[in-house]
């Protein structure tokens, strides 16, 4: 059978206003304090008056919709397997080279900004063009997403800020660990899940997320939970007007684990087709990552026990995320 979860009343889950803080510097204060408190006890917020209009949310899954719907050969026409920075089309039931993990039950179609061609990753010496593998049977597809993209993307520097704020860090402090754009927009597409399967394979297996932090659009059919400090999984549902925020690892590692990056996971029981459109905010690969301040209650933090959990230690980001997409991403196929 499916695993179960606890329905979670949209009062457990902190909903953030983020609308004092357009107002003035005690307002933006009251937010940074909401928003820590949030990050410290839950790892997922939601946030409301984010600046994203109703309709540019129906947009990007009007988009998603009409890429996924595309026949299967034309998504394979831009498959990730065809390049070797990890974007385009991720096929559903795929994984990388660990084989102690379940293949998820989704697909994707996941892009960033063109970078230049020496960036760590990427194709050396291939032209800027060519590094993002627009569907050529959905010849819009690249302005909708890029549309999107751009809004969601001055909202997550914006919270960016936010977060040193909450922390009491200098602004630009985070900031500088982003001198290039390499945050990633996700078109993702869940087929309902039947009570009665096994639960071998979920929509997105438990996981944390190996970034800064996630912005997330989800549709009306819900699916997302997140596990609590005490093991119980919690239903995260939809909430009109709201996107939702989730702790990753590299904010877990620069907060020395006072920040929580939840374990969480997709099960797709509402019988419906289910679309969520994540938004992820990576530090540069070449940016070092450790510990910026010191946990006073070392002993009191959440769980760090997944491939995907970080060390609180100094480390290259590249260096850690190179090896977690190879876990559970298909790679290049070579001739």
């Amino acid at each position: 059978m499916l695993p179960t979860a606890r329905k979670l009343s949209f009062s457990e889950v902190p909903v953030v206003d983020l609308a004092p803080a357009w107002r003035d510097a005690a307002g933006r204060q009251e937010v940074a304090q909401a928003i820590a408190d949030a990050a410290g006890t839950v790892g997922f917020f939601y946030i409301k008056n984010h600046g994203l209009s109703d309709e540019d949310i129906r947009a990007i899954f009007q988009t998603a919709v009409d890429f996924h719907s595309l026949p299967l050969e034309d998504k394979m026409a831009v498959s990730v397997k065809l390049n070797n920075h990890a974007q385009g089309y991720l096929y559903g039931m795929s994984k990388g080279n660990d084989k102690n993990i379940s293949e998820n039950l989704q697909e994707a179609f996941q892009i960033r900004r063109p970078l230049a061609a020496d960036d760590p990753g990427l194709l050396a010496g291939k032209p800027l063009h060519g590094l993002i593998p627009w569907p050529p049977a959905m010849p819009d597809l690249e302005p909708r997403m890029m549309a999107y993209y751009e809004k969601v993307n001055e909202l997550g520097y914006w919270l960016l800020g936010m977060f040193e704020q909450s922390l009491g860090l200098a602004a630009d402090t985070l900031k500088a660990s982003f001198a290039k754009d390499m945050n990633s927009l996700r078109l993702l597409h869940y087929p309902p899940q039947r009570p009665d399967e096994s639960g071998e394979h979920l929509g997105a297996r438990n996981h944390t997320d190996t970034n800064a932090f996630t912005i997330l659009a989800q549709d009306v059919n819900g699916g997302l939970e997140v596990r609590n400090r005490e093991g119980e999984w919690v239903a995260v549902p939809p909430m009109a007007g709201t996107l939702v925020v989730n702790v990753g690892e590299v904010l877990k590692v620069w907060t020395d684990g006072v920040f929580t990056s939840a374990v969480h996971r997709v099960i797709n029981r509402s019988g419906n087709e289910r679309y969520s459109i994540p938004f992820f905010m990576y530090p540069s690969y070449d940016a070092l990552i450790q510990p910026l301040i010191q946990n006073p209650d070392p002993a009191n933090i959440a769980p760090e026990d997944l491939p995907t959990s970080f060390p609180r230690r100094p480390f290259v980001y590249g260096e850690l995320k190179s090896r977690n997409v190879a876990r559970i991403m298909p790679q290049k196929e070579t001739a």
